[in-house]
């Protein structure tokens, strides 16, 4: 089977998008685990964006709350928008300044740096994966759906789960929560 969606290349593009430099998002901010949407009938992506702060220790790096969504449809990665979530009502207690949590948390403490990365990998191809199924009807198996679930709980920092889910309840539901 063809590889039709490609979300690592998706991410990858998106650090250099004219319309994700346009944005002004503070320096520094990196891409999180993004999100499988639906928009206007339209499946998309939507990205996070976050900081994140070595402290020079291992497993102590800081991890701060998801501070700017960007959301493109798929496949063809087209912009649909940019939030600001510092401005929005859901998260106006969200002290943004303030870390809530560290990577590695201690789920994936046990893992290598290589293996983690090859997990990511997989995990970003089963997006895809996911993507074709709902775009064009390709085969996805219950074991590829299972595959993702655990990846997701897996990787996603535990701390980033709360935001994940007022970002979108169904995908919250479907991958994130045990």
């Amino acid at each position: 089977m063809e590889k039709k969606t490609d979300i690592k290349k998706i991410l990858k593009t998106m650090k250099t998008s004219p319309f994700v430099l346009g944005c002004g998002m503070e320096p520094g901010v990196g891409q999180g685990l993004p999100v499988l949407t639906v928009r206007g009938g339209r499946l998309c992506l939507m990205v996070p964006y976050l900081k994140y702060k070595k402290t020079g220790k291992p497993d102590a790096t800081l991890v701060y709350p998801i501070m700017y969504t960007v959301t493109v449809t798929l496949p063809e990665s087209a912009p649909v928008s940019f939030e600001d979530l510092r401005f929005e009502s859901a998260f106006r207690l969200v002290d943004f300044t303030k870390p809530i949590g560290t990577f590695r948390h201690d789920a994936i403490k046990k893992y290598t740096k290589d293996e983690y990365f090859a997990m990511k990998d997989e995990l970003l191809e089963l997006y895809g994966r996911t993507a074709d199924m709902l775009l064009y009807g390709d085969e996805y198996s219950e074991r590829d759906d299972r595959r993702m679930r655990e990846l997701l709980r897996l990787l996603t920092e535990p701390s980033l789960k709360p935001i994940y889910a007022v970002l979108d309840r169904d995908f919250f539901e479907k991958y994130m929560e045990a």
